[in-house]
């Protein structure tokens, strides 16, 4: 396998994870994975318990048990601009620091989520921001 298909690899295990924890309502799963400070549409976390209490908040809110996960497109950074466009400034990220940021696009009942991951020190990949 290449190197590139070894990196979509990895990130499309690691995306099903988080998605399929936040369906299943186990956020403190899913915020032990994920980079800090991370980025939840416009509000910045700095540490998991952060995350977790505003999580649970907004997953409460939603019937996820009648969301289904039924697919997961991994793509660099700059195909994922090209193909759906730029993501929302709410995110604030900077553009000089995504060279190699992928994103994962899970395909949520018919409704895009995208985790954005980087690759850590300990050659993982790990998300640091999410939308929808």
């Amino acid at each position: 396998m290449s190197p590139e298909g070894l990196t979509r690899s990895v990130i499309h295990d690691e995306a099903r994870f988080l998605f399929q924890s936040l369906l299943t309502g186990d956020v403190r799963s899913a915020s032990a994975e994920l980079t800090y400070p991370f980025q939840l549409e416009e509000k910045r976390f700095n540490t998991p318990e952060e995350l977790v209490q505003t999580w649970v908040k907004q997953l409460r809110a939603r019937r996820t048990d009648l969301v289904t996960l039924y697919d997961i497109e991994v793509l660099p950074f700059a195909e994922m601009e090209k193909k759906y466009g730029k993501p929302p400034a709410r995110l604030g990220l900077d553009p000089r620091a995504l060279k190699d940021t992928w994103a994962a696009v899970g395909n949520l009942s018919g409704h895009a989520a995208i985790f954005l991951f980087r690759g850590g020190s300990d050659l993982n990949w790990h998300a640091f921001a999410y939308t929808d």
